[in-house]
């Protein structure tokens, strides 16, 4: 079987361009594929369509190479649609951060939740379903990948909005299978030396991991039949010590409070309310940062120097082989196409996986994944108090979802004040207006018209 179709949206990705063209260049499975690169700036387009020629040139690679700037040219017959695109991210995430804490809304990352989470969602949900709606007519067997934050608003708005094209969202924060051997070295069970997960040691593993993307919790973590989940809590202990301005002491707190572990405690911390720093005592071990704006736009300036220098040949096919990463949405897509039978993190509707939560519950979950889709595995029930976490955080995401489609201002206020780190309704009005005055170049124009 010849490989498959990919179009990317998105072509100039600071975390997908480079390694979807290593994947290309060298993946058996992906042999005899075509990859169709998408981008409206032409610059970026340029520069990547000459990079991959290179690649593909040079490592005689059986790729079929289009690029366009209009999608539409180029989407026909794919079997994957990759939603990689950004709208002035690191300029508008390092806005966003800085007007929430105006208001004393802390947000180290933001994109997926809180202020920035959800004025990022009227940005980015529009494209993400005027993509899927053309995909419909030009490659309506295709399953649309969505890479874009916040990851689970997009997710869950392509299912609401486009439910016939087929789609999940991915996120790289448990990637497999180094989430798992990282846990399994951390309780012991396996030495630091081991770089895979022997059969035997999976078969004695029950390790349940999940809830919403960037707020997961690690609730049951068993080998044959002994919970090492105080193992665990020891570690956190220990890194704490040897580590206190880290993240560690957030982790520690969380665990001892819902008897769970955060997995993913660089976005967690700014999910829950206690870390804001609105109380009396001073927040341990250390106040929140915000985003830094400058490190992340430096660091996407010297990525796309890369990028250039290998359009240009001025660094060889053979360093870009060797010095580029692999990435969880290769993988998965690899998996599914080569019928490998591997198992990720993929983020998707519940399905009964979560008994406590609702069936179409957008969750990150470990799932069986082929060309049918993801099928999450049996999780279980999630723990009162993260429940009650998990479920106000859905709501916050679908409001933000229907807002962005609807235009609806009412129902973006509601949106912002289900998020758990909004907590007062008129510094919520005030940071909306910020907002939106500050995107509005790059926000449907519907926002401003007047009206609800």
């Amino acid at each position: 079987m010849h490989g498959p179709k990919i179009t990317v949206i998105g072509a100039g990705s600071y975390f997908f361009g480079r390694p979807i063209i290593k994947l290309m260049a060298t993946s058996q499975v992906m042999a005899g594929g075509t990859l169709a690169l998408v981008d409206t700036d032409k610059r970026v387009l340029g520069t990547m369509m000459h990079m991959a020629e290179r690649v593909f040139q040079k490592n005689h690679s059986q790729v079929k190479l289009l690029g366009a700037t209009d999608r539409k040219k180029v989407m026909a017959g794919s079997d994957f649609i990759v939603l990689t695109f950004g709208i002035k991210t690191a300029y508008y995430r390092g806005i966003e951060t800085e007007i929430a804490a105006k208001y004393g809304i802390r947000q180290p990352s933001g994109q997926t939740n809180g202020p920035s989470g959800v004025i990022t969602a009227l940005r980015n949900v529009p494209h993400a379903i005027m993509v899927a709606r053309d995909a419909l007519k030009l490659a309506p067997h295709a399953w649309i990948i969505n890479l874009v934050n916040p990851t689970d608003v997009l997710g869950l708005a392509l299912g609401r909005y486009v439910p016939e094209m087929r789609s999940f969202a991915l996120c790289d924060g448990h990637r497999e299978p180094e989430n798992t051997l990282t846990w399994l070295k951390v309780a012991g069970i396996l030495p630091e030396s081991v770089m895979s997960i022997p059969p035997d040691v999976y078969n004695k593993l029950d390790l349940r991991i999940g809830g919403v993307n960037h707020c997961c919790w690690m609730v049951r973590f068993t080998y044959d039949g002994q919970d090492m989940l105080p193992t665990v809590n020891r570690w956190v202990v220990k890194m704490q010590k040897n580590q206190p301005n880290a993240d560690y002491g957030f982790v520690q707190q969380l665990f001892e409070l819902y008897g769970a572990l955060p997995t993913i405690i660089s976005h967690t911390k700014e999910y829950v309310p206690f870390f804001q720093g609105n109380g009396v005592n001073p927040v341990i071990p250390h106040p929140l940062d915000i985003f830094n704006a400058k490190a992340r736009t430096q660091a996407m300036a010297e990525s796309w120097r890369l990028n250039e220098e290998y359009a240009a040949g001025k660094r060889s096919v053979r360093y870009f082989l060797n010095h580029t990463g692999s990435e969880i949405t290769n993988d998965v897509m690899e998996s599914m196409w080569g019928q490998m039978g591997r198992c990720y993190y993929i983020n998707t509707a519940n399905r009964g996986a979560v008994t406590n939560m609702p069936y179409d519950a957008y969750l990150e979950l470990r799932c069986d994944i082929d060309l049918h889709g993801p099928r999450p595995h049996p999780f279980g029930p999630m723990p009162r108090g993260i429940l009650a976490l998990q479920n106000e955080v859905l709501d916050a995401h679908e409001l933000a979802a229907e807002a962005a489609v609807s235009g609806d201002k009412a129902v973006l206020r509601r949106a912002m004040l289900a998020d758990p780190i909004c907590n007062n309704i008129a510094d919520a009005d005030a940071y909306i207006a910020e907002l939106l005055n500050a995107e509005k170049d790059d926000l449907p124009k519907n926002w401003f018209k007047g009206g609800k």
